[in-house]
């Protein structure tokens, strides 16, 4: 993203990703700076999901460059080192579509876990940050409640509780309101806000147009693996100019 302002925290150059014989990303650069909010739209299918996981290299890219605050790789085709992996991951907090809580483990629980197991965190150390985190996402009262207690809405704001507990630089989310009901997604986008207005850097794939409309930065348009436009959202959604931006606008505003 040529405009984002000042030194960029997060440089994504020429990256492609290949399954099997499809392009899922297509030669597609970023560039973001500290505390902005990057939506990414487009069709179901159009890559954004699989963009994020090679920003925190759950994928890997077949090829070009990624730079996370001070970790860097570069993708040849010759096998990653996994320390350059976990430097990268090192910055960044992922929050999926799908929550991947431990059933399991209470809140609580789900939240300390990766801070012990990943950052060494002692499990009274893990457990102060995770009430924490669950207090900032409104959940306190559900520390102790397991998965199957709880709703979608508050299963995702655990998801968004153990990212944030690892002190991540970028914060990466998956359609995080895909298939929660409208109330209980305007929960979750409501913490979003929050943590926006906080000055989190954030790159969210979402169909919450109102949302990436009023909360982003810049909007990148992904159509077939590529972002095919990228501006201010106010440009991207009165004045799109490529006409495969219009036909998707159109489609999901209704106008």
């Amino acid at each position: 993203m040529e405009h984002s302002s000042g030194h960029s925290f997060v440089q994504a150059e020429h990256l492609v990703k290949r399954f099997g014989e499809h392009r899922a990303i297509d030669d597609v650069s970023l560039s973001i700076a500290k505390g902005e909010v990057i939506s990414l739209i487009g069709p179901s299918g159009a890559g954004k999901s699989t963009l994020l996981r090679l920003l925190n290299v759950l994928e890997t890219p077949d090829s070009g460059t990624l730079r996370v605050g001070d970790a860097a790789m570069t993708f040849d085709g010759t096998p990653v080192k996994r320390a350059r992996v976990l430097a990268i991951r090192r910055h960044t907090g992922m929050v999926f579509q799908s929550f991947n809580l431990f059933p399991h483990l209470s809140a609580v629980q789900n939240v300390a876990l990766a801070q012990m197991r990943v950052l060494g965190r002692s499990k009274d150390e893990a457990r102060t940050r995770a009430l924490a985190q669950l207090e900032r996402v409104g959940l306190a009262a559900k520390a102790d409640a397991y998965p199957s207690q709880c709703s979608g809405g508050q299963q995702q704001r655990i998801g968004i509780a153990r990212a944030l507990a690892m002190d991540p630089d970028l914060m990466l989310f998956d359609e995080p309101t895909s298939g929660l009901d409208p109330e209980v997604g305007a929960e979750i986008l409501a913490v979003m806000r929050e943590l926006a207005a906080d000055g989190t850097t954030m790159v969210m794939a979402t169909h919450e147009m109102e949302f990436a409309r009023h909360v982003s930065h810049w909007t990148c348009v992904m159509v077939e693996g590529a972002v095919i436009e990228r501006g201010a959202p106010a440009q991207v959604f009165d004045a799109p100019e490529h006409e495969r931006t219009r036909r998707f606008l159109s489609a999901v505003l209704g106008r």
